[in-house]
């Protein structure tokens, strides 16, 4: 299980539904993956790249079934990962994603993570629909289609980028994306 923070020290994770995921998962090995509190461009000390490097050294260490949960910059380090185990070879599958507006902001990858690739069994995705003006252009949501064989469902909330992380007031600010994943996540056992 992999998670993004937005703040780096995670002062505030406890509003986060990835914390609160991470904290609920009946998952016996997991880890938590702090993200970048700011804009995080390529040298930047914590990035999507350091974020999925780290993710795929945890899973290639254990035998049990791959679950990745993810908002903003740390949902995009989870197709960063998805994409780098199919590349290595790594021929376990990934049983499924768990996408909070996924965007793909800063440039320490090469690639454009807008696919979920078919290694991955199932991806769902929450985007936030009320994005707009320059935050739109600067936090762009990626995951917007997948590879044959994707079990991919994606659905649209009315609400912020940080509404949709459970920041604004949890589900009273999120549009429902909160109870629509937790659904998603106990259907395979997650929570």
């Amino acid at each position: 299980m992999e998670g993004s923070s937005p703040t780096i020290f995670g002062e505030n994770n406890n509003k986060y539904y990835v914390w609160i995921a991470y904290m609920q998962t009946k998952q016996a090995h997991k880890i938590y993956i702090p993200g970048p509190a700011t804009i995080s461009w390529g040298a930047s000390g914590i990035n999507i790249r350091k974020m999925a490097d780290r993710a795929a050294q945890f899973v290639k260490g254990f035998d049990s079934q791959i679950y990745l949960i993810g908002w903003s910059r740390g949902a995009a380090a989870c197709i960063q990962l998805a994409l780098d185990l199919k590349r290595s070879g790594f021929e376990k599958k990934i049983e499924a994603m768990f996408l909070f507006d996924p965007v793909d902001q800063d440039g320490s990858t090469g690639d454009f993570l807008d696919t979920i690739p078919d290694n991955v069994v199932n991806c769902y995705r929450a985007k936030a629909l009320k994005k707009e003006g320059i935050w739109a252009k600067v936090f762009p949501t990626c995951g917007n289609s997948y590879e044959k064989g994707v079990n991919y469902v994606s659905q649209d909330f009315n609400t912020t980028h940080g509404g949709i992380a459970g920041t604004e007031g949890g589900t009273q600010g999120d549009d429902g994306a909160g109870n629509w994943m937790w659904t998603k996540m106990a259907i395979h056992g997650v929570v």
